[in-house]
Formats: C-alpha cells, structure tokens, sequence
C-alpha cells in the first residue's frame, strides 16, 4: 500500500510536469505569489503494528518458590486527530521551499493474550531446592491494549505548484522528516503471592506501559489541493505519507503508586526489554491558506 501510494503521487507529479501550460485558464494570479502560509486540522492513520511478549518472575513473599508468568500484548496503530501549520517561500515561478509542522496524537489498541502464571512454592525458607510440594497455576483473560502516540513532526520540502485556472492549483512537495515520537498505554502484568494465616493470597495488577521518545530522519510526500474562496485566501486539503524506519525502544513502566513496594525493585522484577516501533503514518489534513 505504501508503495503504490508513492508511486502514483510520483506519477503525479510527471503529469503535472508535462502538462503544457497553455491548456490552462490565466495563471498570473498563482505567478504573483510567492508566500503561502496555512494552519490545519488534521486525520490520521498510524501504521504500528508491533507486540511485547512479557515474561518475568513473581515474587513468592513466605517462601522458597520457582515461578513463572507470561503474556503478549499487541499494539496497533489506529487513527486519530491533530493540528498542522506550514510556511512555504516560491523562490521561482511556482517552485519553492516549505517548512511543515504537524502534531498528532492517534489511538493504540490490540487484542492481548490470556496471562499465564505458574508458581511452585514452600512455606518457609531453607528447605532445599525444588521441586517444592505447592503449586499454584492459572490463566487469567487479560483486558486489550489502550493507548496512544504522541507525534510531533517538522519537515523540509521541495514543493511544486501547479495553477489551473485563477482559483484552482495543485501542489506536490516532499522532503526530510524530523519524527519525534513517544507513546504510552495499558497494560502489562505484574503480581505477587503470599501466605498468611493458612490462607494462600495474590494480587494482580495492571501497569501503564510507556516508550520513546523516538528522535529520528524520515521522510514525507504529500499531494496539496487549493481552492481560493475570498481575496487571499484559500480552501486546502492536503493527502501526504509520513515515512520513518523501524526502530528499537526501550520499554518501561509508569509509577502510579498501585502499590506501596519500592518502584526500583518492581521495575528490576519485571525485567522488561526492547519493543520495535513503526512511526509511519498516513494523515489528511483541511484548513485554510493564506497567499500573499
């Protein structure tokens, strides 16, 4: 899907090029121009598709104990709202720079696997090594993915403008990308196990999961439709792909005070790794332009 969107913009903007400029109406109204300036609202697609297997050891409290739990939660990138602002300079006869801002903040969701623990556990201390002559084992359903990316992006672009009628024109731009992106959602597991009072008790709990922020280049190519309503001002909507590699991020936990145990050691327990992220993303954006 990323490829054919790229190439038809691609083809696109031969079209354009290639177009005589006589087949269409008087141009000289986009010709004076040289400085466009919009803000907009904009609708977008994140392209993450990623998943965190999660495995680590609870902790037994009354005990010599082995244990075990496990469990993957996926992260899907979904849509979401954000703002944009750019500022272009024709430094030639519809052919200049652009400078682009664009924030967003789309939604995450995913489908998570059951939460499996197995733990085999003594009463006291010092009784030896395992096996052990308890055995706790279960598989709970566990709640989906629900987060969010924040996104800010600032771009540098070549931008072609082509004027078909005194109205009317079509812009083609892409250029590099500055990608800083973070996210953060629910919910990995963590629990602990103890015994008191002849009875065996747990408590499970579910941890906001955050990663990033993500510093990297990337790239974007955008197709742009203007439309002047009244003097200097314009109607824009702008279709563009937002291109950033994967890249590998350190996942942690946020602290909500869940529990009164030292953070530290909770952290040190779960004993958390590296996710991969996909920063890429679609966006359509609408909103106004001023030229002058």
């Amino acid at each position: 899907m990323k490829k054919s969107y790229v190439t038809c913009l691609f083809i696109s903007f031969l079209i354009f090029a290639l177009i005589p400029g006589r087949l269409f109406s008087d141009q000289s109204y986009w010709s004076t121009t040289k400085f466009e300036f919009s803000t907009a609202v904009s609708f977008e697609k994140a392209l993450l598709d990623s998943s965190y297997f999660h495995q680590y050891s609870p902790p037994f409290l009354s005990g010599d104990y082995v244990s075990d739990a496990q469990h993957t939660i996926n992260l899907n990138g979904q849509t979401g709202w954000g703002l944009s602002a750019a500022f272009a300079y024709m430094f030639i006869k519809n052919f200049g720079l652009e400078l682009q801002f664009e924030y967003g903040k789309p939604k995450i969701t995913g489908m998570n696997s059951p939460y499996d623990v197995y733990l085999n556990y003594t009463i006291g201390f010092n009784t030896g090594p395992p096996p052990y002559p308890f055995v706790f084992e279960k598989s709970f359903g566990w709640p989906d993915t629900v987060g969010h990316l924040t996104e800010f992006c600032l771009s540098l672009n070549l931008k072609g403008r082509l004027p078909l009628s005194k109205k009317i024109a079509f812009s083609l731009s892409g250029g590099l990308t500055y990608f800083n992106v973070k996210g953060q959602g629910t919910g990995l597991a963590y629990a602990k196990y103890w015994w008191e009072e002849g009875w065996f008790n747990g408590e499970t709990y579910q941890y906001k999961f955050k990663f990033g922020p993500l510093n990297k280049l990337g790239l974007n190519l955008g197709l742009e439709f203007n439309l002047i309503l009244y003097s200097t001002f314009c109607f824009v909507m702008d279709l563009r792909y937002y291109s950033c590699p994967e890249t590998t991020l350190g996942l942690g936990i946020i602290n909500e005070g869940l529990i009164p145990d030292d953070f530290n050691q909770i952290k040190a327990t779960m004993n958390l790794h590296n996710i991969t992220i996909n920063p890429s993303y679609y966006r359509v954006n609408v909103g106004l332009k001023y030229l002058f």
